[in-house]
């Protein structure tokens, strides 16, 4: 599974307004670890997905949207 980076800051900019810090306390990850995978493309893995999925979950939307497998 791969999260897509692209449609996630889509996300974050639609329920943040592009903050990284509240999107991190929305999805319940290290505001750095995601920072860190959204622009330097290291991290992520189960711990952004589960949070993706969660998040996806938790707010009507379609994790599939976000995450390719």
């Amino acid at each position: 599974m791969k999260v897509n980076r692209e449609k996630l800051c889509e996300l974050m900019q639609q329920y943040t307004n592009g903050n990284y810090s509240r999107f991190a306390r929305q999805l319940d990850v290290d505001p750095s670890h995601l920072h860190r995978f959204l622009k330097s493309e290291i991290g992520g893995g189960k711990k952004i997905v589960g949070a993706v999925m969660r998040f996806c979950k938790e707010n009507g939307l379609s994790f599939e949207d976000y995450i390719q497998f």
